[in-house]
């Protein structure tokens, strides 16, 4: 092969190359950016934690629907630590958020309370906690208890302690509608989860 011919060879891979590197640095840039438009929703010193909370809410779907009472329970208090845990900066990204919690919820609460409702009560008890510089640090979830007379519903004992050191216990009942475990309600308890 001629000289020319080698040159030509070896400019079309310089060409190639960077071609491929630019693509990939192209590539790299675009998920960045993706990654960081919902980190630019949480505050900066809580953003990692916020963006875990925030990926495993926004995968709630039909198909990837939590299978046992607990793991609902788990998906609804990891969304309430991520609302209520003084994380989020930019609220516009509520509504969001409410609408992956309320799949989670059965069609009577869905019926019982709309959306924006909902957005309106969250947004309130955000900017309370707030002002009384509150927040959600840890929750605690009990396994769950069948009721001995329909398997079909069930309960599931909640512990939430804030940064205050104060704790907060809850009843959770649910039970299947369409083979999928809904929430039907919870209660406030003591700590001994008698109903107050």
């Amino acid at each position: 092969m001629s000289k020319k011919g080698n040159n030509l060879i070896i400019i079309l891979f310089i060409i190639l190359v960077i071609f491929i590197l630019v693509g990939l640095f192209g590539f790299s840039l675009f998920s960045d950016v993706k990654n960081d438009i919902s980190k630019g929703y949480f505050k900066k010193e809580e953003a990692s934690l916020a963006k875990s909370l925030y990926d495993k809410s926004m995968s709630i779907s039909d198909d990837k629907y939590p299978k046992t009472p607990e793991d609902v329970i788990t998906s609804f208090t990891d969304i309430n630590k991520l609302l209520y845990g003084d994380k989020i900066k930019d609220m516009s990204i509520i509504s969001t958020i409410l609408e992956k919690q309320r799949l989670l919820l059965s069609n009577d609460l869905l019926n019982n309370n709309s959306l924006e409702e909902q957005t309106e009560s969250v947004l309130a008890n955000i900017e309370n906690l707030k002002a009384n510089e509150v927040k959600v640090t840890s929750v605690y979830i009990k396994s769950t208890v069948y009721d001995q007379k329909n398997k079909n519903k069930s309960y599931v004992k909640v512990e939430t302690k804030d940064n205050l050191f104060q704790s907060y216990y809850h009843i959770y009942y649910l039970e299947l509608e369409e083979d999928k475990w809904k929430i039907t309600g919870w209660y406030n308890t003591d700590e001994n989860y008698n109903i107050i």
